[in-house]
């Protein structure tokens, strides 16, 4: 977002001392730096967010675009004493989305007339009176909070769809129309029924600063990822989830208020399978990054982390699993640490391991092999406990930790295929007191491979599958809280 100088300002010093309070005055410089390493990174994104957008003849063609299912799209707006410009900029952003079988349903708990005010112009004024059969608009009697008023607003909706949508924050003209694209492509005939695939949708997302002048802190996402999911709500904006599994949920909880959205999710997602759940991988939503705002100032939020514990808690119950939920050094970011029950592993080096017997492992008493080569020594204690608890859960095939180099640099920290099918281990040379991109090299998510030195793989998985195969049924899992130093 800026240099040095031009982060040097109060609110930004007030978040650096809350940050030394928590992490002290050591984690913090490497927190300033790497904040600045991506400041860097990030310095021509305005350009790039400008030269990636459709078109003109683009948005043309899609604004002409016949799609066979035209499914309409319920965007719900909580609202409640909204700044006038920028709400009157979030919904310019819906009038001129290209697909247009939208209904916007605005749920207002404001004690004053602003929004209705900014409402009623848009619809009479700015734009063809004919949107305000598209745009419903409903004065609470009262404020009901963030999740009361997106439940007004979710009982106003008609669609087939509904979308998350923020009051001061603002889409791309192409929102709707890409998400259409992805409704489209997985649509299917049952006899003369039309059914869908598809049941939850979301996109990658940037913020913009008050005045819309800067884009910022680009958000690439990964497909579906729940370890990723519970250990920060990753999938955030923008959101779209088919209707009935929106209203099966029974709509927001208030006492999440300030991490509802990532309770709804999870309540969404208990009720599909990951393949119903897709991911388009283009910025089509800009999050406000206001004074208040927690996008812009964590620390204004201290209460929305809580919430997001406490769903993470819940989800997890509701799951069947034992685990347990703490804060990490970030805020909003969590660590998931999973009960083992007593599993037992056995620990022996790659050729051990690849020498053993079909008959051999079939006849181990252990739950699973930790891999572990000589020149690797852990730096966990309870590495195998805490390893073990991750292969607790049925879905996981195998899981691996962090490892550093002797110069303290990430070694690994699970691994990525590129377009040539090769493994490349993710964060290779980063500093070991950095936490990544998205601080994805200090939380739990999916990984792609695994370093075959040091993994800890299930018994039953190998006997099932043979030694070295992964099968696409299984997940595998990288854990940086199981820390290993290559000698």
């Amino acid at each position: 977002m800026g240099t040095l100088s031009e982060r040097l300002n109060k609110k930004n010093m007030d978040r650096v001392l809350s940050y030394v309070k928590r992490n002290g005055p050591k984690e913090t410089c490497y927190k300033i730096a790497e904040r600045l390493k991506r400041d860097s990174d990030e310095k021509n994104y305005k350009d790039n967010v400008l030269m990636q957008r459709p078109s003109h003849d683009e948005l043309v063609k899609q604004r002409k675009y016949v799609f066979e299912m035209p499914y309409k799209i319920s965007i719900l707006v909580p609202t409640y004493e909204t700044n006038p410009v920028f709400l009157k900029q979030m919904l310019c952003s819906v009038v001129r989305q290209t697909y247009q079988n939208w209904e916007l349903c605005i749920a207002d708990g404001s004690r004053s007339d602003v929004v209705k005010n900014v409402v009623m112009k848009v619809i009479g004024e700015e734009y063809d009176p004919l949107l305000g059969s598209k745009i419903k608009y409903q004065k609470l009697t009262e404020n009901k909070g963030i999740s009361g008023n997106t439940n007004a607003a979710l009982s106003m909706a008609c669609g087939d769809y509904i979308a998350l949508l923020d009051h001061d924050d603002i889409l791309e003209e192409n929102a709707l129309f890409e998400v259409m694209k992805v409704l489209e492509e997985s649509s299917y005939r049952e006899g003369s029924i039309t059914l869908n695939n598809a049941l939850m949708i979301y996109t990658d997302e940037d913020k913009i600063n008050a005045d819309m002048s800067n884009y910022f802190d680009y958000h690439s996402k990964p497909g579906f990822d729940i370890d990723l999911l519970r250990s920060n709500n990753y999938i955030c904006h923008f959101l779209v989830v088919e209707s009935s599994i929106a209203t099966k949920t029974g709509g927001f909880r208030p006492e999440y208020d300030g991490a509802q959205d990532h309770d709804f999710i999870f309540r969404c997602v208990e009720h599909m399978k990951p393949e119903n759940i897709r991911h388009i991988d283009k910025v089509l939503y800009h999050w406000r990054a206001s004074e208040d705002s927690s996008a812009d100032n964590p620390d204004s939020k201290v209460y929305a982390f809580a919430a997001a514990k406490r769903a993470i808690e819940d989800h997890l119950k509701r799951c069947g699993l034992f685990a347990e939920v703490s804060d990490t050094s970030h805020l909003g970011f969590f660590r998931v640490k999973y009960l083992s029950k007593g599993k037992k592993c056995l620990t022996l080096t790659r050729d051990e391991y690849d020498s053993m017997s079909d008959e051999e492992i079939k006849a181990s008493d252990a739950d699973a092999f930790m891999i572990m080569n000589e020149n690797i020594e852990p730096l966990t204690e309870d590495y195998e406990q805490e390893l073990l608890g991750i292969l607790s859960r049925k879905e996981v095939l195998a899981v691996t930790g962090k490892i550093i180099d002797k110069h303290n640099r990430i070694e690994s920290a699970g691994y990525s295929f590129n377009e040539n099918g090769e493994a490349v281990p993710d964060y290779c040379g980063m500093n070991f007191h950095y936490s990544g991109y998205m601080h994805r090299a200090s939380i739990q998510h999916k990984t792609e491979g695994l370093p075959c030195d040091c993994m800890m793989v299930k018994t039953e998985a190998v006997i099932k599958y043979g030694k070295g195969k992964i099968s696409d049924k299984y997940i595998c899992v990288y854990d940086p809280f199981a820390v290993f130093r290559r000698k």
